[in-house]
């Protein structure tokens, strides 16, 4: 899919000198606020990225822009869980 939009010339100037430059930066922070909302798994929010679907090269991206991991209280509890019953 392909959506065209229209920004200042000033936002594009810092965006890139490309055509190509300036697609990969708004894909790379949909991405990221995507990501940041909940809307899309760390292996999407990678792959809009450009980064790839790999979920270290995806994590890796995600922290070099600040961006925290979306891991909640309920996913730390239900991870400890099934760590539990490993450890029995």
């Amino acid at each position: 899919m392909s959506v065209t939009i229209s920004i200042p010339d000033d936002i594009a100037t810092v965006l890139g000198g490309s055509t190509e430059e300036r697609e990969v930066r708004i894909k790379e922070a949909l991405a990221l606020e995507l990501y940041r909302e909940g809307k899309i798994s760390l292996r999407k929010m990678g792959e809009l990225a450009g980064v790839g679907g790999d979920y270290w090269a995806a994590d890796a991206f995600r922290s070099l822009h600040g961006v925290p991991l979306n891991y909640s209280v309920e996913d730390v509890e239900s991870d400890s869980r099934v760590a539990e019953t490993f450890i029995r």
